[in-house]
């Protein structure tokens, strides 16, 4: 048996191509417009630079007067262009009546010294005066005007029905039985030397000299004017380079008085003729209202430019086949069918506005690169007729579905979410499980659900608010729920139906051991529980607990012998302040009981002296000396650490901005001068002086690089020399502090930047020391994204190296 939603496809898909065909062919006027759309969309083409335009113009009929004028101007306008040597003239004036011998003959003459002048015949109506019945006659030029042109071309275009001139016909024939090919036509074959028996016409195209056009084909039909008689109906599409005066323009009285060089015509194809509007020669193009150039009709002259320009640089324009127009609309009924029957949401919105653009933007894209009009009113019938049948068709077919799911619902969960106290709305329901309507169907969906979605709004609001990520998985340990909170902390929301020990492995957030000894206790109805540090976030840090569901918890009701175990409860809190905090607690213990005492209790041991025995003057100046250095010592000591834990707790915030190397070394090497001075030290630069600017914070690495000048002069003899270096490594910026020292022993070099760590050595010397001054340094470049490291060799010297990234 056929399905019922099959058939309905097949109806929509029946109407939809009967809809594109009636268009197509009941509609003419639509595709007319789809094409002046695609020629408005696609913009204008590049203007030929060989065809230009003698324009009789307005600023012509104001200067020379009333037009016809007289044939001996046109004659001097020819000669002048002809002293330019053009490629061909059209001279789109027809004289076929005689005026004074001497202007026709000074005109024919001007004419035969051109020697490439193609002259227009012109297909005339004109209404007799009995019956009012129209008449078509032939204007042909004077025979002495014939016979001194190099070739004539009719000039006649017929628009289509609405009025826009898109074609024009190739050939004619007059009602002497000559043919004769279009103006523009006659014009490029004698531009390009092309013999007037090179034509060929065969299977929709017209071999002409070295080009194929191509025609829009058509059978012939007989005349229903006096005295003309149609060769061939084959048209040419004209590709038009833009709205009207897009062509080179030189106005005729320009041209006349010797304002336009003959240069300006070598080689070209000049085109004479008409572009006032009074003089009524102008047509309708694809291109009216194009860009603000609206309501302004193209020359007739600009028309024939146009045809030429067409054929010369081969911008043929085409239509695919009848039967091509039909697999393209069913190609786009597929397409929709697709998106709509497989899609939802947002998704499906987006790819129907992709087929749309599909639609406009391939059409205008064919059009542009290869002048092939695609058929874009058949596409967006069956575009828009399709998408309403088939959204409806779907619409219909959820109903229908609804209401099977609302029967099923029904009599599955009566009894066990609906409250048994409310045996009316209960009664409704079963009654009239397949509504009639759709306010029907919400009130049995409203019935059926409201004490469920109360009670899972309740429990979400709970899980959702909770600040341990919480997971549930089944008896099979596969993860059944995840609220928002655990899925954040490992930046995967999506684990339903993951495993849940493979979960744990491929993270190493258990070993298979500790996995083992978890599902046991689990099994055993004991919970189990774990510290651990987060892979993907440095110092966070979670407790992991894990513990058993039973069946005696009644989760949703499962069956399930009593007290058995049918999933694993985890829960996840982030003690990552807590392991701070005693972090924390315990390095400030370690400064008060360590570090702090010993000045302190030099202080308080000075002070009583001082304050119970009696001191000579300069024994109690030497003790209030050394009372005066431990209080700096301390201050130092304390404002060191509370800088320290400010970076480490992210409290202080990077001030990034441009830094001059250079000028922070200077800064730093000045600021050490004082205390290399007491010692004889020298601090040299050495290196590049002109280095690149780094993004830092300057504050915080001028301290870094005081720290480690501080230290070297601290820790070098006297007469000795520090050298800082900075330069360019890769992509790093390298800063380098070298002393000739006491050195770091080798089994030191590790711990040099831990918080409150000296060399023995050095706790037991005079100098004094904090040990944080290296892990400010540490901390700060790994804030910059940077890294330190260290060389040193004990009685030679140490080199700390700063890197920082460019």
């Amino acid at each position: 048996m056929i399905p019922t939603r099959f058939l309905r496809i097949v109806l929509i898909w029946l109407i939809c191509i009967a809809s594109t065909v009636m268009v197509g062919w009941f509609a003419p006027s639509f595709k007319t417009a789809a094409t002046n759309f695609l020629f408005r969309l696609r913009g204008k083409l590049p203007v030929p630079e060989d065809v230009v335009i003698v324009a009789i113009d307005d600023a012509s009929l104001q200067r020379i007067g009333k037009y016809p004028w007289s044939r001996t101007i046109t004659a001097e306008c020819l000669e002048r262009i002809t002293a330019g040597k053009p490629a061909a003239v059209g001279l789109d004036i027809v004289y076929s009546e005689a005026a004074d011998l001497p202007e026709d003959e000074r005109l024919a003459s001007a004419i035969a010294r051109n020697e490439r002048v193609v002259l227009p015949v012109q297909l005339f109506e004109n209404t007799t005066e009995n019956g009012g019945a129209r008449e078509m006659t032939w204007l042909r030029p004077l025979p002495e005007l014939a016979r001194a042109a190099a070739g004539e071309g009719h000039a006649h275009a017929a628009p289509d029905t609405d009025g826009t001139l898109r074609s024009i016909q190739l050939s004619k024939t007059d009602d002497r039985g000559r043919r004769f090919w279009a103006f523009g036509l006659e014009v490029l074959r004698v531009a390009q030397n092309i013999e007037p028996d090179d034509f060929s016409e065969n299977d929709g195209l017209l071999h002409f000299g070295d080009y194929d056009i191509w025609l829009t084909a058509g059978e012939g039909a007989p005349s229903v004017a006096s005295g003309v008689s149609i060769f061939r109906a084959d048209e040419m599409l004209i590709n038009y380079v833009g709205a009207a005066n897009s062509f080179r323009y030189y106005s005729f009285t320009d041209v006349v008085e010797g304002k336009v060089p003959p240069d300006a015509f070598a080689g070209k194809i000049v085109l004479v003729g008409a572009t006032s509007p009074t003089l009524g020669d102008a047509q309708v193009t694809p291109f009216m209202h194009y860009a603000g150039e609206g309501g302004q009709a193209m020359p007739g002259i600009e028309v024939h430019a146009n045809v030429i320009n067409t054929i010369k640089n081969r911008l043929f324009i085409g239509f695919l086949p009848e039967f091509y127009d039909l697999g393209i609309a069913l190609l786009i009924i597929a397409l929709i069918t697709g998106a709509i029957g497989r899609l939802d949401g947002w998704r499906q919105i987006i790819v129907l506005g992709f087929v749309f653009a599909g639609i406009v933007g391939g059409s205008l894209t064919v059009f542009n690169n290869y002048f092939l009009i695609l058929p874009l009113t058949e596409m967006l019938t069956a575009y828009f007729v399709g998408v309403p049948l088939l959204l409806l068709d779907r619409s219909v077919a959820a109903s229908r579905d609804l209401d099977a799911k609302l029967n099923r619902l029904a009599e599955v969960q009566s009894g066990f979410l609906l409250d048994r106290n409310d045996r009316d709305d209960r009664d409704r329901i079963s009654g009239r499980i397949v509504p009639r309507n759709l306010e029907s169907k919400l009130r049995a969906v409203d019935a059926i659900t409201a004490q469920l979605l109360a009670r899972m709004n309740f429990i979400d609001r709970v899980l959702t608010g909770m600040s341990e990520g919480v997971l549930v998985a089944d008896a099979a340990d596969r993860i059944v729920f995840v609220n928002e909170r655990f899925g954040r902390i490992f930046g995967q929301p999506d684990l339903i139906n993951q495993e849940l020990k493979r979960f744990f492995l491929s993270r190493g957030i258990l070993t298979g051991k500790e996995w083992e000894v978890a599902e046991s206790k689990i099994l055993a109805g004991e919970n189990y529980e774990k510290d651990f540090q987060l892979t993907n976030q440095a110092e966070r840090y979670c407790l992991l607990r894990l513990s058993p569901v039973t069946a005696g918890d009644n989760l949703a009701g499962l069956p399930a012998a009593s007290g058995s175990v049918i999933g694993i409860l985890v829960l996840l809190s982030d003690v990552t302040e807590q392991r701070e905090l005693d972090r924390l607690k315990a390095e400030t213990v370690q400064l008060v009981s360590h570090e702090l005492r010993a000045p302190l209790t030099s202080i308080q041991g000075l002070s009583d002296v001082l304050l119970k025995f009696p001191v000579e003057a300069g024994e109690s100046r030497e003790m209030l000396t050394t009372i005066h250095s431990e209080a700096i010592r301390l201050n130092e000591m304390i404002s060191r650490f509370l800088d320290l834990k400010r970076l480490e707790s992210g409290a202080l915030d990077l001030r990034m901005a441009p830094v001059d190397i250079g000028d922070l070394l200077r800064s730093s090497v000045l600021a050490a001068g004082a205390a290399a001075a007491e010692k004889r030290i020298k601090i040299r630069i050495v290196g590049n002086r002109r280095l690149p600017l780094v993004r830092a914070d300057g504050q915080l690495l001028a301290q870094a690089v005081g720290n480690l000048l501080s230290n070297a002069v601290k820790y070098s003899p006297a007469d000795s020399v520090v050298r800082v270096e900075a330069g360019i490594v890769g992509a790093e910026m390298r800063i380098t502090v070298r002393d000739n020292g006491f050195g770091i022993p080798a089994h030191a070099l590790e711990r040099v930047f831990d918080k409150f760590y000296r060399l023995e050595r050095d706790a037991h010397s005079e100098i004094v020391g904090t040990g944080l001054g290296l892990s400010f340094v540490r901390e700060v470049v790994e804030k910059h994204g940077g890294r330190v490291s260290v060389e040193s060799e004990e009685k030679v010297g140490s080199t700390f190296v700063l890197c920082l990234p460019i």
